[in-house]
């Protein structure tokens, strides 16, 4: 998450390569839309050439599409989703609905002034799709990396990267994305990383700031497997009454087998117990943690 001009995307593009999962932008998807002139597209080239936001539903119904293709079953980075308050909330609900939680939020910081140079320096490739900076990431040349046949890439500028759009579209982020970063703060999923300085450097910040959101969902994790461990034994408790029945031989055998056949249970199966377990103990975590959100609204 951070406003236009933060980096979200050319960090994004970088992480990629770092953990093999897709980039998931819907504004890359709603352009391809408008670029093919989808009853989609239409509709929303007029609202993105002012600096507004696409409705919640059709957004939504986007990220259920594509975190569904294959690409995406290993895990997957939103990248500026989602925008408004309602769309995070809708997001929970689907990420809930497809056993999918979300790791960690990471917020990219950057100074207002460093924004407007961003975005007015920005410039879309109209073969390839790449977008480059001409202050800070100007395409190479000649383009190695564009589409077969082109030794130059061709930039043009987007209609909501002019500048007169530029002021619209930082009113817009702070007036109904600000909120969002609350909300997923209250959840203990934020970490903020300060996103200016060479790519490099960004790049180790908004690694450490992943791993440290891991660790603190894995901490909480392993608590509920213990309780559903102890839970196992207490039936073992009990047995002992049954030892002041009359003492025979074959009563004795059979008691002493019990154990043995709970011991030779396979490793493997008892793994698949503990992992649906955390599965089953996460999704009532997130429906507790829901229905206490939902209580605090009203």
């Amino acid at each position: 998450m951070g406003a236009p001009g933060s980096g979200k995307g050319t960090q994004a593009q970088r992480l990629v390569t770092q953990f093999g999962i897709p980039q998931i932008s819907t504004g890359d998807i709603l352009r391809k839309h408008r670029k093919e002139g989808t009853e989609l597209g239409k509709r929303a080239d007029a609202i993105m050439a002012k600096g507004l936001l696409v409705d919640d539903a059709t957004m939504l119904d986007i990220i259920r599409d594509r975190v569904a293709q294959p690409d995406a079953q290993d895990g997957f980075i939103l990248d500026g989703f989602p925008r408004t308050q309602p769309q995070a909330e809708g997001l929970a609900a689907l990420m809930t609905e497809l056993g999918t939680p979300i790791d960690s939020v990471v917020l990219f910081d950057v100074g207002t002034p460093e924004l407007v140079r961003r975005i007015s320096g920005r410039r879309t490739c109209s073969l390839c799709d790449k977008v480059f900076n001409v202050y800070s990431a100007p395409p190479a040349s000649p383009a190695t990396d564009c589409v077969a046949g082109s030794s130059e890439h061709q930039l043009f500028q987007r209609k909501d990267d002019e500048e007169a759009t530029v002021t619209e579209r930082l009113r817009v982020y702070e007036e109904n994305t600000r909120p969002v970063l609350s909300y997923y703060s209250n959840n203990g999923l934020l970490r903020t990383v300060t996103a200016e300085g060479s790519l490099e450097e960004i790049t180790k910040r908004v690694l450490a700031a992943i791993q440290e959101g891991t660790a603190v969902v894995g901490q909480a994790a392993p608590a509920k497997p213990a309780r559903a461990a102890a839970a196992r034994k207490r039936p073992a408790k009990r047995r002992p009454a049954a030892k002041k029945k009359p003492a025979r031989a074959k009563v004795v055998r059979r008691k002493a087998t019990k154990p043995a056949r709970k011991k030779s249970r396979p490793a493997a199966a008892r793994k698949r117990v503990v992992r649906t377990l955390r599965k089953v103990a996460r999704k009532v975590a997130r429906v507790v943690r829901r229905v206490r959100r939902k209580s605090k609204r009203r």
